[in-house]
């Protein structure tokens, strides 16, 4: 039991962390928000790689307090101190909370940068169901199992994304 907590808390930490030129082919996509439309262009690689660097650079700065989580959630785990868990869960919770306004704050062009965005929420929302489902007494295995599966897969998923916006970029 103890292990699984561990490991479950260790791997939401850790999604928290995970986180060059051409092609002028436009397809304008609108996403719509409650006021405002945004058209984002497709493809267009000089879009994509600021969209990806404005999206590293907010990810590198955040990359400390994630850490930071780690080693807190750990030692917590470690004592098994379920108020000491509690209040590093609630701690992650803010944080991923003003991690995604930051997110949603960014001013991106492309298709490709909004949907790398929205998947970055998504490992971050994850992240949080997965710590509060492994303090759950007792823990419901299957879902925790299912959720790291989910966790695991989006994080490729992303890391995907990313790897193919780089090499579109580093084509042209």
């Amino acid at each position: 039991m103890k292990k699984l907590l561990i490991s479950t808390l260790c791997i939401s930490a850790f999604a928290l962390t995970a986180c060059d030129k051409k092609t002028e082919n436009v397809k304008p996509t609108i996403a719509e928000n409650s006021t405002v439309s945004i058209v984002y262009s497709d493809n267009v690689t000089a879009d994509m790689n600021n969209d990806l660097e404005k999206i590293q650079t907010l990810s590198n700065t955040k990359a400390q307090e994630a850490l930071k989580f780690q080693t807190d959630l750990a030692q917590a785990a470690q004592t098994g101190e379920k108020s000491a868990l509690e209040k590093v869960i609630q701690h992650m919770t803010t944080y991923v909370e003003g991690f995604n306004k930051d997110l949603d704050a960014l001013t991106l062009k492309s298709n490709e940068g909004n949907a790398l965005r929205t998947k970055m929420k998504e490992v971050n929302h994850l992240s949080i169901e997965l710590a509060e489902m492994s303090m759950k007494n007792p823990p419901d295995i299957e879902k925790i199992t299912a959720l790291q599966k989910k966790s695991v897969e989006l994080q490729q998923s992303l890391l995907q994304e990313i790897q193919a916006i780089q090499t579109k970029t580093s084509k042209s």
